[in-house]
């Protein structure tokens, strides 16, 4: 059997410990994910890169995802596809955009590459905020 296991960084429960659950406006949004992006970098845990998934209208985080490419040895491991993958997962469900669900929003550090905006278009995301 194989099986494959990705992990985000030791830091990031502390880090969202500390920060709001939700957070209704999308430039705040995008601020929130700035810091994210920016404690992976000054941690050394990843690359310059922080996503998370909100839902539209409450402004609940779902989820959040940082670049862990190296230390998890995973090309695919990029922050847009862990935030995304992690949402999925808590909601129990491969499309974000599934009539039972709230729509989704998906904020980003940066310009997405083709792999995670054809994820993006898979994952039933709603709209996509990017600082890029």
């Amino acid at each position: 059997m194989y099986q494959l296991n990705l992990a985000l960084p030791k830091w990031i429960d502390s880090f969202l410990n500390s920060q709001p659950n939700i957070i209704r406006n999308p430039e705040e949004q995008m601020r929130f994910v700035l810091t994210l992006t920016e404690k992976n970098i000054r941690e050394k845990t990843g690359g310059p890169f922080g996503a998370s998934v909100f839902e539209v209208d409450s402004g609940k985080l779902v989820s959040v995802g940082v670049n862990v490419v190296v230390k998890q040895n995973c090309s695919a491991a990029h922050a847009e596809m862990m935030a995304l993958m992690l949402a999925q997962k808590k909601l129990s469900h491969f499309n974000l955009g599934a009539e039972h669900l709230p729509d989704h929003r998906l904020v980003t550090s940066g310009r997405m590459c083709a792999m995670c905006l054809g994820n993006v278009c898979w994952s039933g995301i709603k709209e996509v905020f990017s600082s890029a």
